[in-house]
C-alpha cells in the first residue's frame, strides 16, 4: 500500500454504468492504492462502499445528483483531514464538487471522467451556459479522462480543453462469458420461447434511451411470428413504455423489469438492439459483444464507437426505423453474416474493452499524478 491517497467521487451509487465503473476501479485497485469514496449511500454500490469503508473513516456521504453547500464544506474537511492528494471525479455533478475544491486546496490533482458529454441535446441557451461553465471549470482540472474518442472530439470542438489535457480510457468489463453455456437450457430456465429469434435490450428506462423506438421496431416486426423481443430494466419511463405496448397491442415483446442476471438474457438472445439518442460508452453494448452477439444500434455517439458498421454489428439512422427492421431481418436470414458479426463482436471486445486493459491504464495514470 502506498502512502499517497486517492478519493473517488460520484453522485450516483445506484444501478448504472457510472457507479459500476467506480466500483470496478475500487475493487481492482484498493490493494495497490489507498482509496477513499464520496458518494450517495444508496443501493447497490453506495451501500456496499459505505459498508466497506465507513468504519475506517474512508467514506463520505454526498447527495444523489445534487449540489449542497453543507456537503461541499464537508468534502473540503474530509479531503483536508485525510490529506488526499488526488481526486478522481466521475460524472458532471461530481466534477463540479471536485473542481471547486481546487481554489481551497490548490495542491490537489483533479482527474475528471465525464461519462458522456451530452451537451448537444441541450436547448441553445442551456448549451451555451453549460459550455461556459465547463470552460471555467477546465481551468481547475488537472486532466480529463474521456471514455470515447467521439466524446473527446466533442469537448475539443466546443473548446472545453485542448487535446493535450485529455486521455482516452475505454470502459472495460471482466470476461465472464461461460463458453460452455447452452442457449436452449438457458431459455428454458428463463421461461423464454425456445424456437424464436430473440432480440434483447437491457437498459435504464429514461428518455435518452429512446425506448419508444424499441417498441415501435417490435411493432413493425409484429407480423413476423419468428421474432420475439425482450426489454429488461426499469426507470421513470416504464409506464410510458407499457402504454405504448398496449397501444399497439403487442404480443411479441416481454418486459422483464429489473433483472439481477442480465447476461443470461443477452446469451439467450440472437441480437442485441439499442435505440439510444446518445451515449457515453455503453456497458450494455460491451456486454453484448463480450457475449459474441451481433448488435443493431442507433448510429449515435457512444454506440458507433463500440459498434463498427458491417463489422461487429449494423448501425441505423434513428429518423428511419425501417432501417433497423431491415437490418434485423438481414442478420436473421443470413447465417454467414450472423457468424461473421458474432466472431468480430467477441474479437472487438477482447481488443478494446476488457476490464484488465482499463485498470492498467488507470493505474498508470494514478501513479503519474501521485508523483
Amino acid at each position: 500500500m502506498i502512502d499517497k491517497k486517492i478519493l473517488l467521487i460520484t453522485l450516483r451509487g445506484d444501478f448504472g454504468g457510472g457507479p459500476r465503473h467506480v466500483d470496478s476501479i475500487y475493487q481492482n485497485l484498493k490493494r495497490e492504492f489507498n482509496l477513499y469514496i464520496a458518494s450517495p449511500s444508496e443501493e447497490p454500490f453506495g451501500i456496499s462502499w459505505k459498508n466497506q469503508l465507513f468504519e475506517s473513516n474512508k467514506f463520505l456521504e454526498l447527495p444523489h445528483r445534487k449540489f449542497r453547500v453543507r456537503d461541499f464544506l464537508s468534502l473540503i474537511s474530509f479531503v483536508k483531514r485525510n490529506k488526499i492528494k488526488v481526486i478522481h471525479a466521475h460524472g458532471r455533478g461530481a466534477g463540479i464538487y471536485a473542481r471547486l475544491l481546487k481554489p481551497f486546496l490548490p495542491q490537489i490533482k483533479i482527474l475528471y471522467t465525464l461519462h458522456g458529454f451530452h451537451i448537444e441535446l441541450f436547448p441553445l441557451l442551456k448549451k451555451q451556459i453549460s459550455i461556459y461553465i465547463e470552460k471555467i471549470l477546465s481551468l481547475l482540472t488537472t486532466i480529463f479522462i474521456n471514455i470515447s474518442e467521439n466524446e473527446r472530439l466533442s469537448c475539443i470542438k466546443n473548446k472545453i480543453y485542448k487535446k493535450e489535457k485529455s486521455v482516452i480510457i475505454y470502459n472495460g468489463i471482466p470476461d465472464t462469458l461461460n463458453k460452455n453455456y447452452n442457449v436452449e437450457s438457458l431459455r428454458k430456465k428463463l421461461g423464454l420461447p425456445s424456437e424464436k429469434f430473440i432480440i434483447v435490450g437491457i437498459t435504464r428506462f429514461d428518455p435518452v434511451k429512446n425506448l419508444t423506438s424499441f417498441v415501435e421496431i417490435a411493432n413493425l416486426l409484429q407480423s413476423d411470428d419468428d421474432i420475439f423481443f425482450i426489454l429488461s430494466g426499469d426507470g421513470e419511463e416504464m409506464q410510458k413504455i407499457k402504454l405504448t405496448i398496449n397501444k399497439y397491442n403487442l404480443k411479441n415483446i416481454l418486459l422483464t423489469g429489473f433483472v439481477n442476471n442480465p447476461l443470461d438474457y443477452v446469451i439467450s438472445s440472437d441480437i442485441y438492439l439499442t435505440t439510444s439518442i446518445i451515449e457515453g460508452l455503453p456497458y450494455s453494448l460491451i456486454e453484448a459483444i463480450m457475449c459474441a452477439r451481433p448488435v443493431v444500434a442507433s448510429n449515435v455517439m457512444g454506440n458507433n464507437e463500440v459498434i463498427i458498421d458491417e463489422v461487429n454489428g449494423l448501425l441505423f439512422d434513428l429518423s428511419d426505423l425501417s432501417q433497423a427492421v431491415n437490418k434485423i431481418k438481414r442478420i436473421k436470414n443470413d447465417k454467414s453474416l450472423y457468424q461473421y458479426l458474432s466472431n468480430n463482436a467477441r474479437k472487438r471486445y477482447l481488443e478494446s474493452f476488457t476490464e484488465e486493459t482499463m485498470i492498467i491504464q488507470l493505474k498508470e495514470l494514478y501513479k503519474r499524478f501521485l508523483g
